[in-house]
């Protein structure tokens, strides 16, 4: 296969920092450019290889953890194929396949293999300070209180994480009320969300705290209806409101500054 193409098409190939790999029509690898060489170098130690070179004639398959997908989409024909995969749950890799041909006639496929490792931890990082300023823990002025603003649009994701977060807090805090906040949040439209409040507010209440819903606005109620969330928490119009309830059932014992 290396040898039937054309030198001015692999020295050009060779030119480009991109990976770039040649794929023949028995879905193996047939060549690749000197940039995919030093990146499978890097890692042949997850491939199993002792050397980049040993790649070639390896199928594409090994790469993939459900190859008759893979194949499948090479064979529907539908290019530029783009994918994103997982590889031994350490790197993160964008493939993109198009079909090689070469004066008119179909030689295999080209693969770009680019690294995207880094860029998906930064993602993550991104979202996890997201995550951390879009739902803060925050003790209050009443003595073992505990309030949590919820801001933007809930997820499914979302909550579980607050869950695990919040308990911690209520076990570092000794909480013995936790006020949920939802006057921050613009979008309710998953029904599902009804039932992760639900599952914190139970994990919360057997950590031995009282769970408060306060702040929600006309448009959530409405949208709690129509999606038939239901709750029997006690909730109130505002934070102001459910920290005057706080108080009093403690009987005035505020928190010393």
């Amino acid at each position: 296969m290396v040898q039937q193409i054309d030198p001015v098409i692999t020295d050009t190939l060779d030119c480009l920092e991109e990976n770039i790999f040649i794929i023949d029509l028995e879905y193996k690898v047939s060549w690749m450019n000197q940039s995919a060489q030093s990146f499978i170098d890097n890692i042949k130690t997850f491939l199993k290889l002792e050397k980049a070179e040993d790649l070639i004639g390896t199928s594409i398959s090994r790469f993939h953890k459900n190859p008759s997908y893979q194949i499948n989409l090479l064979e529907k024909g539908d290019f530029p194929i783009d994918m994103q995969l997982n590889l031994f749950n350490r790197f993160v890799a964008r493939l993109v396949v198009k079909e090689f041909i070469v004066t008119g006639e179909k030689k295999g496929y080209l693969l770009n293999w680019r690294d995207i490792t880094e860029i998906e931890k930064e993602k993550e990082k991104t979202q996890a300070l997201i995550d951390e300023l879009s739902a803060p823990i925050l003790q209050t002025i009443a003595e073992n209180t505990l309030l949590v603003p919820l801001v933007g649009e809930l997820s499914i994701e979302r909550m579980e994480r607050l869950t695990s977060k919040l308990l911690n807090e209520c076990l570092k805090n000794q909480a013995d009320f936790v006020l949920l906040d939802f006057s921050g949040v613009t979008t309710l439209a998953d029904s599902n969300l009804g039932q992760e409040v639900q599952k914190l507010t139970s994990a919360v209440e057997l950590m031995g705290a009282t769970v408060l819903y306060c702040g929600f606005s006309t448009e959530m109620v409405k949208d709690m209806v129509d999606l038939g969330i239901q709750t029997n928490q006690l909730s109130f119009v505002s934070f102001h409101n459910a920290i005057r309830y706080v108080v009093a059932k403690l009987g005035y014992r505020l928190e010393k500054a």
